[in-house]
């Protein structure tokens, strides 16, 4: 299928394919009986003289150079001129070219220059668009493939930094040796299948995503001090929706970060979900302590990565908000 759409898309098919066309239209057009015979296809051969020159003259140096810059002015005074040489050369080929030519047919050009200028026009008009049209597909396609390699990235960013924390606290309950060491690499182990296996797609199902989310939130409190509440409330119903995936890990993921850390007794967090006919996410902790890692390039990753996602993935219908004051933490997420 990729070799038939190459050649499909080949341009050495397709101009080809046009001009054979464009021959059988105009020897059609100005045929001197019912039937085509072959004095119509040499008068179209000999008409597509000007044709060529017109089309690709307009092609190769008039649009990418012109209009493609945003040279309207230019371009239009050079399409007069181009029309004008365009005409010229028509009448030269018929007044000039063809009585050196040894055939036994006498032919002339007999169209009007009315009709002549607006087959030319018809001409210039249609293969500026089709030139427009296709360099703006190319151009769609170049960066639809720009657009899913940075999310591929961005998307594969989400792993690591996961799996970094979560191997910190696993290694911090190792050397406690604390009983709930082996839950812990369940829950990683279950976490990590998923986002092995399951996130693929540019889109997953928001139950499944809130799974994920909940085992997530149940790993962390493993090593959470007890005192913290962690509260993670969901109003409506996920059945039905799909969102992009590993979207709301890396704003869970950054309140337990930071809110439980070096927290005494008034630690939270509160995750709060309304599913309507949007999606809204609202995330508030306390502040914890921050290590000097936090404080370098390291500590942005999570709110830069969704920031980067969101813009990608929901330009214009999305709304997101970070609200900081001396003690908390907000993040607010609305998706249309």
């Amino acid at each position: 299928m990729k070799i038939l759409y190459k050649v499909i898309n080949s341009k050495w098919l397709q101009h080809p394919v046009f001009w054979v066309l464009s021959i059988y239209v105009i020897g059609d057009y100005f045929a001197i009986s019912n039937s085509l015979q072959f004095i119509d296809y040499f008068y179209a051969l000999l008409f597509h003289i000007s044709l060529l020159f017109l089309v690709y003259v307009n092609l190769q140096v008039l649009i990418p150079r012109l209009l493609q810059k945003g040279k309207y002015l230019f371009y239009a005074l050079f399409v007069a001129i181009l029309l004008a040489t365009t005409y010229s050369l028509h009448e030269l080929t018929f007044e000039l070219l063809l009585p050196l030519l040894p055939t036994e047919y006498y032919m002339v050009s007999f169209t009007d220059y009315k009709v002549l200028v607006t087959i030319f026009l018809i001409y210039l008009v249609l293969t500026t668009l089709l030139k427009l049209s296709k360099s703006w597909y190319q151009l769609q396609r170049v960066e639809k493939e720009k657009l899913s390699i940075e999310l591929n990235s961005l998307k594969s960013q989400v792993n690591p930094h996961f799996l970094f924390n979560s191997l910190n606290s696993i290694y911090s309950l190792a050397l406690s040796k604390s009983e709930q060491t082996a839950e812990t690499v369940l829950e990683l182990s279950n976490l990590l299948r998923y986002m092995l296996y399951e996130v693929g797609d540019d889109k997953v199902e928001l139950s499944k995503e809130l799974e994920m989310l909940e085992n997530y939130i149940e790993l962390q409190k493993l090593r959470s001090d007890q005192s913290t509440k962690v509260t993670f409330n969901i109003s409506g119903d996920p059945s039905d929706k799909h969102i992009a995936p590993l979207l709301f890990f890396p704003l869970v993921e950054n309140s337990f970060k930071h809110g439980v850390k070096g927290v005494s007794d008034d630690g939270f967090i509160t995750i709060d979900l309304e599913l309507n006919e949007g999606i809204q996410l609202n995330i508030k902790n306390n502040k914890g302590l921050v290590d000097d890692m936090e404080k370098g390039k390291y500590g942005g990753i999570g709110l830069e990565n969704v920031k980067r996602r969101l813009a990608l993935i929901y330009p214009n219908k999305h709304l997101f908000e970070v609200i900081e004051t001396q003690t908390d933490f907000e993040v607010k997420l609305k998706i249309q």
